[in-house]
């Protein structure tokens, strides 16, 4: 599970451990860990291995085979150190395909790899959703192209124990072609991000969950495949106002459901991680919904606030569990016994 993006405060920590605990028990048995490019170069050729440590210092991933995210490429931009960037952008001059790029990111991986070996890890994932800063003009699919071919190349040279990917929504494929080929025909595993949404953010059911899941087994081909991102929202109830999204706990519970069930049955399906334990707080929910109403989108910012606040397992109001908790962990148990561990 991923648990959140909000300081938890006592309570909720100790509910998350508690929650964790549950997990394991019931069969989990993957962590992940998402931290910056940018986080662990603070400056030129100087790595933080503190930063790293931090990282890996959540309880909640005790017992567990770790899963890293070092974001290069972000849905909503570049995570490059300073160094490299002018703001929100690349230096002048500079693509993701200059040398001064790709033999930084050549060097970095070169300490990060050693870092991972000492760890429980078993995948690192080098992009998050790529297709949005290529959308937005701040990288080419060609020069990502050059840039992941270089570190996935290099990564399976040096550190082929460890698996390496790049995490893709699942319009990426067809949205940026060459770069999901250049990716998948390197890396061990393909990875998607996965919502119970459309691309306008309104909940769906499970005849477009059957269409999409067939689509990304299509994609990933003979790979199999991770879904760094599993995640279904509620929407709002009678006692938070009006939905905007649909959705409902019934549908959410379904969803872990119906992705369970093909976990248990389906050998590509290798993992997932659920998005996430509990919802984004309303404060940060409306914070991260902010920039798309001061670009003139308050219809799409509403639906983006209620998807964030309403997609944990667990309220974020009182840490209390939906009926979607109780699926998640049958679902565990069941692919547990279905793989024989």
């Amino acid at each position: 599970m991923i648990t959140g993006f909000d300081p938890l405060g006592a309570a909720r920590s100790q509910i998350a451990q508690d929650s964790y605990a549950q997990a394991r028990a019931a069969g989990a048995s993957i962590g992940r860990v998402q931290i910056d490019w940018a986080d662990l170069e603070p400056a030129q050729g100087q790595y933080d291995a503190d930063a790293l440590a931090e990282a890996f210092a959540d309880p909640n991933l005790d017992g567990m085979n770790v899963v890293v995210l070092v974001s290069t490429l972000d849905s909503d931009g570049l995570t490059l150190p300073s160094y490299l960037q002018d703001g929100n952008d690349l230096r002048s001059g500079l693509t993701l395909a200059s040398p001064e790029v790709t033999d930084a990111f050549a060097a970095f991986l070169g300490w990060l790899g050693p870092q991972l070996q000492q760890r429980d890890v078993w995948l690192l994932s080098i992009a998050n959703e790529p297709l949005g800063p290529i959308e937005d003009g701040r990288a080419t699919e060609a020069d990502a192209v050059t840039f992941y071919s270089n570190a996935m190349d290099q990564w399976n040279t040096e550190m082929p124990e460890i698996g390496v990917t790049a995490t893709f929504t699942i319009g990426g494929p067809a949205q940026i072609p060459n770069l999901f080929e250049a990716v998948r025909s390197r890396a061990d595993i393909v990875s998607f991000n996965y919502y119970c949404l459309t691309a306008d953010l309104f909940v769906t059911g499970q005849a477009d969950w059957e269409a999409r899941l067939a689509q990304m087994k299509a994609d990933a081909g003979d790979r199999e495949i991770f879904l760094q991102e599993l995640g279904c929202p509620v929407g709002y109830g009678p006692s938070g106002g009006p939905s905007v999204i649909g959705g409902s706990l019934d549908n959410q519970a379904a969803f872990f459901e119906f992705f369970g069930e093909t976990f248990a049955t389906d050998p590509q399906m290798r993992a997932a991680t659920a998005f996430q334990l509990f919802d984004w707080s309303p404060e940060l929910a409306a914070m991260s919904a902010e920039p798309l109403r001061d670009a003139g989108l308050p219809a799409f910012a509403d639906r983006f606030e209620e998807w964030l606040a309403t997609v944990g397992l667990r309220r974020w109001s009182d840490g209390s569990e939906r009926p979607a908790w109780s699926v998640w962990l049958d679902q565990l148990e069941k692919t547990r016994q279905a793989r024989g561990q």
